[in-house]
């Protein structure tokens, strides 16, 4: 995966590497120093007997999704996209909150974003965190969280079944299996694609006439 600023790589033992700019401890192995070779993230900590399965990189912050359904994220934390409550940053993985809309969860898949994050539970759920600006979280606000917040399901997303999710730099996408598209955040340059260019903080259907 890789993010504007740096790179990460997950090898089929487990372990995690990564490179490049490290001035946020986006590279996770302690440090802030930027490294032209891979370096292997800090395993003593939180992902000690967690085995990692996915990645994503954002603008200068990093997640990992385990196999138990959990999620570690390291690096720069201003708009509090570690999703640990808070926003200090950290160079080391830490855990995101699960305490409140992840209690009982098991994250399935997850995406990075510029300074924001998206996951999807095995029940279907779907949260996000992070930066909020232009409503990228899709929970109705456009206040950042620090922890996971419920995507708004009681509009375009109402009885749909998720399949797959992308963050964008500034605004979120879902897949659903019936096919459909929902999107939300930043529209100044219509990515949303739903005839406006104007930002919404709820999911809205992208539109399928046309070239879809």
């Amino acid at each position: 995966s890789s993010g504007p600023m740096h790179s990460m790589a997950l090898c089929n033992d487990g372990s995690l590497v990564t490179w490049a700019k490290n001035d946020d401890g986006q590279l996770g192995n302690g440090t802030t120093l930027a490294s032209t070779v891979p370096v292997t993230v800090v395993r003593t900590g939180v992902l000690a007997g967690r085995t990692p399965i996915a990645i994503a990189a954002g603008y200068s912050h990093s997640l990992a999704l385990c196999s138990d359904g959990s999620v570690a994220s390291w690096g720069l934390n201003s708009s509090g996209q570690l999703g640990s409550g808070s926003t200090t940053s950290s160079s080391v993985p830490i855990l995101v909150d699960r305490t409140g809309d992840l209690a009982n969860k098991t994250v399935a898949s997850i995406d990075a974003g510029t300074y924001h994050n998206l996951a999807l539970c095995s029940d279907g759920t779907l949260v996000a965190w992070g930066s909020n600006d232009s409503g990228r979280l899709g929970n109705n606000s456009t206040i950042n969280s620090p922890v996971p917040v419920l995507v708004d399901r009681t509009g375009v997303l109402s009885g749909k079944v998720i399949a797959s999710i992308s963050a964008g730099g500034l605004h979120s996408l879902a897949l659903c299996t019936d096919g459909t598209l929902a999107a939300w955040g930043r529209n100044a340059n219509g990515q949303l694609r739903n005839n406006t260019t104007t930002n919404s903080s709820v999911p809205v259907l992208v539109d399928r006439t046309g070239a879809l």
